[in-house]
């Protein structure tokens, strides 16, 4: 909208358009120039959780653990934790959210990244007030993977079993809710069967993973949304069959160093094949109808994220399918739509400041205001 007005009031958005009548109470910002974006929704972070570490014990070498050793009526298995919920572990950190505030990012969807079943995450606003007001929807999304993370059990030791032990307590959920809560009480299952009626992430390393646990989720009727591995574009129609969204990093690979003979023949013909399209794959799974999503997660310097979305817009992915996978689309995925990822009246007053069109190099982000409160991170009336 050109030449438009937004007014905001406690944290809300109460009106946005054209020919607007300011109220006579109203602070005015000159915005002459300058371009206003909602800002940016990050699906897929761990922001304000505790880490969770490998314990160390005390067991001699070549000792097993088959068993898990936390006390409780919980899983047998370590990498089940269905239970953990990220709302009652989450806390603010300043640190983070400034560094997310200057990627342009408003709001996140975080948990614990950790297990095969990682429990529920939690939508919270990139604010620096305490928990009670940012977190904005709890019990969010239940995060699934192959990888059974920091426990020291023995099994599951492979892909084959990882897969085994998700299919099993799917199997188990069923028995102890159709009859098996009448013979004992498990805070695993009882939490696993309630985390089955929420929206289900599921981290694959790779486009067969993503394939692999989609044959799990058709077999007990579920629709995982999958953060891929950056190759969905060698199996586009089996992706796109599977109906899911699909989760970008856009950690593209580097170039390699092939000027050496030596060098060259250490180089697969795959690997240089992967360096030339992985920055083509967010383009390909648009055009193909997949949903999308981008992510800053997986990067090393997550301040290089735009320049890597800049990356992708330039090998075919339009800017508005960009703008949409960072702000309506995840909005919509995880219900938070009506309170954030679009700038209309009711909703919160999360947006960006900005000196030009948000995807242009030169662009800079003067403000990143989030529930109506500004981070500024650059002058807004700096002298070019």
């Amino acid at each position: 909208i050109e030449n438009a007005t937004l007014i905001i009031k406690e944290g809300r958005i109460q009106a946005v358009g054209t020919g607007i009548k300011i109220p006579e109470s109203a602070i005015v910002i000159d915005l002459k120039g300058k371009h206003i974006y909602p800002s940016l929704i990050d699906i897929y972070s761990n922001y304000g959780l505790p880490e969770r570490k490998r314990k160390e014990t005390s067991r001699r070498r070549g000792e097993q653990q088959m068993t898990s050793n936390k006390s409780g009526a919980f899983s047998w298995n370590e990498a089940l934790r269905p239970e953990f919920h990220a709302d009652e572990n989450f806390k603010v950190d300043k640190k983070a959210a400034k560094d997310y505030s200057a990627l342009g990012f408003g709001t996140v969807l975080t948990h614990q990244m950790d297990g095969i079943s990682r429990g529920s995450s939690v939508a919270v606003l990139l604010g620096e007030e305490n928990e009670h007001e940012v977190i904005l929807k709890n019990k969010v999304a239940h995060h699934l993977s192959f990888k059974k993370g920091v426990s020291r059990q023995n099994y599951p030791g492979s892909l084959m079993g990882g897969i085994a032990l998700l299919r099993q307590t799917y199997l188990d959920g069923d028995w102890y809710k159709r009859h098996g809560y009448k013979e004992e009480f498990n805070i695993s299952l009882a939490a696993w069967n309630e985390m089955r009626q929420l929206p289900q992430i599921f981290e694959a390393r790779d486009m067969l993973e993503i394939l692999r646990a989609d044959k799990i989720a058709k077999e007990f009727g579920l629709t995982y949304t999958y953060i891929g591995g950056g190759d969905e574009y060698k199996r586009l129609e089996e992706i796109k069959k599977t109906g899911a969204t699909i989760i970008l990093e856009v950690d593209f690979p580097d170039a390699y160093e092939v000027e050496d003979p030596i060098d060259a023949l250490r180089a697969s013909l795959a690997d240089l094949k992967h360096w030339e399209l992985a920055p083509t794959n967010p383009a390909r799974l648009a055009k193909a109808g997949i949903p999308i999503v981008l992510t800053p997660h997986g990067l090393k310097k997550k301040s290089t994220f735009m320049a890597q979305v800049r990356k992708a817009i330039e090998n075919g992915l339009s800017e508005e399918a960009a703008f949409n996978a960072l702000t309506k689309t995840p909005a919509q995925m995880i219900g938070i739509f009506d309170q954030v990822g679009s700038l209309e009246k009711g909703k919160r007053a999360n947006f960006l400041i900005t000196s030009g069109k948000i995807f242009e190099k030169e662009t800079k982000i003067h403000h990143n205001w989030v529930n109506g409160k500004p981070h500024i991170l650059k002058d807004i009336n700096e002298k070019d």
